[in-house]
């Protein structure tokens, strides 16, 4: 099972890695996706899957095209020593707020296409957990920043 170290990445992979580093670590992505979060806006992003590993990573322009985001999608990883795909948003909220002594943010992002979705969010550790029907389904792992909320903190040089 691969870990999951907030602020940092997973196992091997590291946020502030090129892409070609995170490749040679992987392999060939199954799928490669570039596109603008706002069409127009000039802010692009390129996202390898690997569906296999139920992993995407995306690479940003604003990072110079850095690693700045691992998603998660199944099984397979810990936090804290622990599986956390399969556990509900409160036992999840509980173990976050164990192992950091804060509280993650709850909000609800239901629309009529996901008519029960939630993100439990914590800054501290750098992950966005998202809920769907009150089970985990995806973990946004990112890295973390100083304390003047704007400075990255690279913990892989490019």
């Amino acid at each position: 099972m691969m870990k999951i170290l907030p602020g940092t990445g997973i196992g091997e992979i590291k946020y502030g890695m090129a892409e070609k580093d995170v490749i040679s670590f992987l392999g060939k992505p199954d799928r490669v996706d570039e596109s603008e979060y706002v069409e127009g806006t000039g802010d692009w992003h390129r996202e390898l899957w690997y569906s296999p590993r139920n992993l995407t990573f995306t690479f940003n322009n604003d990072d110079d095209f850095r690693l700045g985001t691992i998603t998660v999608m199944g099984a397979g990883y810990s936090l804290f020593e622990k599986q956390l795909f399969g556990l509900e948003l409160e036992e999840v909220s509980r173990l976050i707020a164990k192992h950091t002594g804060e509280i993650a943010k709850l909000e609800d992002w239901s629309s009529e296409e996901l008519p029960d979705h939630k993100c439990l969010i914590h800054d501290g550790l750098g992950i966005m957990f998202w809920f769907d029907y009150n089970c985990l389904s995806q973990m946004q792992c990112s890295y973390l920043f100083e304390s003047d909320n704007e400075t990255a903190i690279w913990p892989a040089k490019s």
